[in-house]
Formats: structure tokens, sequence, C-alpha cells
């Protein structure tokens, strides 16, 4: 496991963190919000080491005491992760938290809980969980992780001490691939705008196409928008509806795309063009909409995320961004 001192990004976050273990001032719960795939769960697990940790050290983990080899091989007894059970938390899930919490620490001096997709809590387990953060003991931190934290009921949200992730930068990226998949540098330059800031993506781009499905998808998606129907239009907004995160995600990956064919038609730079393994094909379609067509796509892409991101209907915002792209036509012989 990292240890604090040696994530990538997140700097000011980190040192919060550090601080409040130095300080002894560590909250009762923390939500770390932001998008998927940034490292919101590995800073969670790192400093769930630092808080069971035997012999912490400037605020970070000692990484060699028996707690720290534990955490490292997911086997502390006092560290829990807590995951949805299909979609949602149930409320089973938070009952048996509720009963863990009532135990001492097995070994240390206390329970780490850490919650991933928080937001995804039933109506009832939300209820039940904030009775605990009502009540908190002195022996338990909540680590509530969310890509959506607007799904939370406001009462839990003002009794965590939230803190905002944001996307890494190609440099953080670039650096994230050379140190944790030994990519190479000029490969990892070229992979790191692709991720959208997130070293999560860039490392499924660097194990090869086939292991980032979803852009495959939102790219051949793309290449069908001038020869849908409205029926056909239609349909694609259901089917990506099915998962919002993962719908926001398309919609950067389109978001992407149409900038580099924005920029190559004012330019006709491909090496500024951030899907450089895709030039053939941008190439091809440089000539679909005219440079007014394509800013009108981006702002409606833009506003469609916008609206999810706002905690909108999903399918619905899906639905009108489609047919409002399908209305601007293109070149209705493609393909």
């Amino acid at each position: 496991m990292c240890r604090l001192s040696n994530i990538i990004g997140h700097q000011q976050i980190i040192q919060t963190l550090k601080n409040a273990v130095q300080k002894s001032r560590v909250a009762h719960a923390y939500l770390f919000m932001g998008p998927p795939g940034i490292g919101k769960q590995t800073v969670a697990r790192s400093f769930a080491q630092v808080l069971l940790c035997e012999a912490p050290q400037g605020g970070d983990a000692c990484g060699n005491c028996k707690s720290c080899r534990q955490t490292d091989g997911g086997n502390h007894p006092d560290l829990h992760l807590l995951r949805p059970s299909g979609v949602t938390i149930k409320i089973e899930q938070i009952r048996e938290l509720q009963r863990q919490v009532q135990y001492k620490p097995y070994q240390g001096i206390r329970h780490v809980f850490i919650l991933e997709k928080s937001e995804t809590m039933t109506q009832e387990a939300a209820n039940c969980f904030l009775k605990t953060l009502e009540e908190p003991g002195s022996a338990t931190v909540f680590i509530l992780l969310s890509d959506q934290p607007y799904g939370l009921l406001p009462t839990i949200l003002s009794r965590c001490q939230q803190l905002q992730f944001r996307s890494l930068s190609n440099q953080e990226v670039s650096e994230g691939l050379r140190v944790l998949c030994q990519v190479a540098r000029d490969r990892a330059e070229e992979l790191a705008p692709l991720a959208s800031g997130s070293i999560g993506r860039a490392i499924q781009l660097a194990g090869g196409e086939d292991q980032w499905p979803l852009r495959e998808k939102a790219l051949w998606l793309v290449q069908r928008f001038p020869q849908m129907s409205q029926y056909q239009a239609l349909q694609a907004a259901e089917e990506l509806s099915n998962d919002r995160s993962a719908a926001v995600e398309a919609l950067e990956i389109m978001l992407l795309w149409f900038r580099d064919l924005l920029v190559y038609h004012y330019t006709r730079q491909k090496e500024i063009l951030i899907n450089q393994d895709k030039i053939d094909t941008l190439l091809e379609q440089e000539n679909w909409y005219a440079p007014s067509k394509v800013v009108e796509i981006i702002e409606e892409i833009k506003l469609a995320k916008e609206r999810l991101m706002a905690n909108a209907n999903t399918r619905m915002a899906l639905e009108v961004m489609m047919l409002k792209i399908n209305s601007y036509g293109g070149n209705n012989d493609v393909g």
C-alpha cells in the first residue's frame, strides 16, 4: 500500500490529513468526493493505514509495524471496507456496521470504516447510518467515498469533514504511469491527456484499448451521430443512462473528441490533438460538421454533463442531448 507521502497529486488534502494526525485532531467522519478514478480510494486506504499505525511518523504511517503490514495485506481486524451489495448499500449492511462499532477495537486504538460509493445507500440505510454519525464514538473513524455527493443526505454531509478531490494534471498522470506501470516517458505523456485527470483511466489505457471499453463505446457512438435516426438517438440515450457515472465519463470522452475536431479544423496541427491513437479516424470525421456545429455539439455535451452532475434525471438529460445533436445533421452519407 502506498504511504501518504508517496501519493502523486492531491498534496493539499494529504497535508490536511497529516496535520490532523500530528495534532491529534482526527475527525470522526470524512467525505472524500470527486470524479471516479482520481485516487480517492488510494488516499483513503493510505489514511486508514496511518490511523491504525503503531508508530506514525510526521503524520504518515511508518510502513514497518505489524499494523502497517496487516493493512498492506488487507487483513487488519480494525479496518472495515463496506461496498454496495449489488447496486446499493443496504440497511442490513449498516446494521452490521453499527454492531461492529459497539465493540472495542480488536488490536489498535480505533476502528476505521471505508464506505465506497457511499451515495448508493438506500433511504433506510442512510437514515440508519445517520444515527451512528449523530453519536460518534471516540474509537471510530468513518471515511466515505463518493463520486456523486449530491446523492447523500444533507444531514450526513453536514457531519463529515468534506475533502474535494480534483482531477490530476497531465504531468501528474504521466508521472503516475511511469511510477506505477513503468510506462516509457513518451508513451506516458501521450496517454495522459486522454485520461482527463484520472490515473485509473490512464492505467486502463496503458493496458491497451480493450482495457477501457467505455472509450471504444463512446467513440463508436460519436461515429454514428450523423446517420442516427431520432429513434436510434433515443435508444442510445437509454443505453447510456443505465449507469450515471459511466455516462458522465462517456460525455468527457466525447468532449475530448469534438475538441480535437475543432482544434484540427483551425490549426491543421496533428501533434496538438489529444486522441493521438485515433488520428486517422479524426481526420476522416473532420468534415462531417461545420465548425459552428461542432461548437454547438460541445455545448450540448457540456450542458448534459452539468445536468448529470447536478443530479438531474439521467435518461432525460441524455435524451435531450442526443436529440439536439441529431438535429444538427452532418454528413448523412457517412458510413
